[in-house]
């Protein structure tokens, strides 16, 4: 499977790495030399040092430790919301637009289900969209080398609302959208009033352009806005669509807020035990919503 692969690549890249600070890296003087302390930083930053910057996402070392602690959960996410979406079974020209596509754990759980027999597409065209072309440029020419005629895959590195003004001109028409814990990004570093604006742009597109039975799936934190997720978000959206069937839930874990639906299972649906040493999560813990256009 393409997971297998990329994170076989992350693992040794981040075991050929050195425990010193990165070569200029942005974070200078309080750079801890450990990638799981800076994500832990960015994630909670108050456990940062005194007076230490804002640990940001910008370091090539930190996606690759990112790739093996995160990857195996969010594509096991993807997974549970791909099985919700029957009719995508059949579909021999599977089209993805992804959003916020950086780690591309939905590719990963697409390819999962082709291996599986549960989806049977003859080709797959990906397209991700993401801001941060330098953060995972090793990644992305790793998934890179899997594009052939049968998997189609191409990254787009511009600003999302750039992305749909491009699109809404063009012919080319998804089947599949995702949003892989974008809102959450979005409503930490956007613009509230840009935030809106994007939302516009994609209802229209969707509501005018895409064809009866374009899926769309939310895959993201379970919290809302004010809690430092994006999920007031997801119903700002599907608001605006016109014409579709919504499910929505969140996956059982202590202290989940809850959201629509509570799934019934929860578990990482990879063998964990070759990442043991990032300590992966084995268990899911996103909140989902799952949109069909009628």
């Amino acid at each position: 499977m393409i997971i297998d692969t990329i994170l076989k690549n992350c693992s040794e890249r981040q075991n050929q790495k050195c425990d010193e600070q990165c070569e200029n890296c942005s974070y200078g003087e309080f750079c801890p030399e450990d990638c799981e302390k800076c994500l832990e930083y960015i994630h909670y930053p108050s456990r940062a040092e005194t007076n230490a910057p804002k640990r940001k996402y910008d370091c090539t070392h930190m996606a690759d430790f990112y790739m093996c602690k995160y990857s195996y959960r969010y594509t096991s996410e993807i997974i549970y919301a791909l099985e919700w979406m029957p009719s995508l079974s059949s579909e021999k020209n599977l089209k993805v637009l992804s959003f916020g596509c950086g780690p591309c754990t939905d590719l990963f759980a697409i390819d999962y289900l082709r291996v599986s027999g549960k989806l049977c597409y003859q080709i797959l065209d990906y397209r991700g969209v993401d801001y941060s072309r330098d953060v995972w440029n090793f990644i992305h020419n790793d998934i890179k080398s899997f594009d052939n005629n049968q998997i189609r895959i191409s990254f787009h590195y511009r600003d999302m609302c750039e992305v749909i003004d491009n699109i809404s001109q063009g012919k080319w028409r998804p089947n599949l959208i995702v949003f892989q814990y974008v809102f959450s990004d979005m409503n930490k570093h956007t613009d509230h009033c840009r935030i809106e604006e994007f939302i516009d742009k994609f209802s229209s597109y969707y509501n005018e352009k895409c064809e009866a039975g374009t899926y769309i799936i939310i895959n993201d934190i379970n919290l809302n806005n004010s809690r430092g997720g994006g999920r007031d978000y997801f119903e700002k959206l599907h608001q605006k669509l016109v014409g579709v069937h919504c499910v929505r839930g969140h996956f059982l874990k202590e202290s989940a807020y809850p959201y629509g639906i509570e799934f019934k299972e929860n578990k990482n649906l990879f063998d964990l035990s070759p990442l043991k040493d990032y300590n992966p999560f084995n268990t899911c813990a996103s909140a989902q919503m799952l949109i069909r256009k009628d």
